[in-house]
Order: structure tokens, then sequence, then C-alpha cells
């Protein structure tokens, strides 16, 4: 059993102070899922709470660290997808958010001390659609079962294994017009 679960299952039986080492176990990389969707670090922020918040209140049963980090991924998912169609009836986007944006996903980036290939794999995963990127993401980061992955899409197994592929082919494309060759893939 992993930390995380180990953590829960204390945290079910009523020690509060687990959901600090929950928070701290799964925030960054909500974080970085959800800054996906959003484009926004203060919007990412607030999801990613509330979707703690949720597992608090909700207080689901799991028995494996998958299935715990699969809800968590799910329910960013979904409050992201709402702001998002919240937002397109509310204000475009000014120029000078665009750069905080930029700036906020350099800080993100420094502070998970990505190496430098890992840099260039994270700018050629923003140029994929944002299904190719969060397929990848969930699949290869978050280390998922492709059928965990395919329920948080909301898609069957087999669909997110297609995804998957013209995900990882689309990349490889991108890699290769930034000078990387098969070895380095």
């Amino acid at each position: 059993m992993n930390k995380g679960i180990e953590s829960y299952i204390r945290f079910l039986d009523g020690n509060q102070a687990e959901m600090h080492t929950i928070v701290e176990m799964y925030w960054d990389s909500m974080l970085l899922f959800t800054n996906g969707y959003v484009h926004n670090i203060s919007d990412a922020e607030d999801i990613a709470q509330e979707a703690l918040i949720k597992l608090a209140v909700k207080r689901p049963k799991f028995q494996e660290e998958h299935q715990l980090k699969a809800y968590l991924f799910k329910i960013c998912r979904n409050m992201a997808i709402n702001a998002l169609k919240k937002n397109q009836r509310s204000v475009l986007i000014e120029p000078e958010t665009a750069e905080e944006f930029e700036d906020e996903t350099a800080a993100i980036e420094e502070r998970m001390a990505l190496e430098d290939s890992q840099q260039q794999l994270h700018r050629a995963m923003m140029q994929l659609k944002q299904e190719y990127r969060e397929v990848l993401y969930l699949r290869y980061f978050e280390n998922l079962s492709m059928k965990e992955t395919a329920r948080i899409m909301h898609c069957t197994e087999k669909q997110a294994t297609a995804t998957a592929y013209q995900a990882r082919q689309q990349l490889k494309k991108i890699l290769e017009k930034e000078g990387y060759s098969g070895e380095n893939l």
C-alpha cells in the first residue's frame, strides 16, 4: 500500500492531520494538470483546493492508491471543464493575462525542477490538442492505467488507447521538428 492511501485511510479513521499529507502528495500534480485546462494558476489552485475539499467531505472508499489519484484528477478535470464553459460566457483574455500565465508556468516548471529535456517535452506537449495532452499526462506522468485514464476522460478504454497512440505520433512529429532523432525520443 502506498503512503497516499494509507494517509487517506487514517484520515477516514478520524486523524484529520493526514489530510495535510494527502495535500502534500497530490497538490503539485493536481495543479499542473488543472492548469493545463484553465491556463490560470489562481483558478487552477481554486479547483485543486475544491477537489480536495470534496474528497474530505464525501469521503469515498478506496482500496488502492491509483483509485484515490484517479478520483482527484477526475474531479479536477470536470471542474476545469465547467470553469472553462463558464468563462467562455464572460471576458476574453487580455495580453497582460497571457504574460502572467507564461510567468506562472515558468515558476511551476522551476519549482518542479524540470531538466532541459523535460522542459522541451513540456513545450512540445503544449502544442498538442487538449485531448492528446490529457491522455499523455494521465497515462505517462501520473502512471494511471488505460482503464483509469478512459474513466477520467469519459471514453472507452479502446478510445483512450487509440487517442494515446495518436498523441504519441503527433508528439513524435513535433519533437522531430525540434531536432530530436529516433534514439532521443
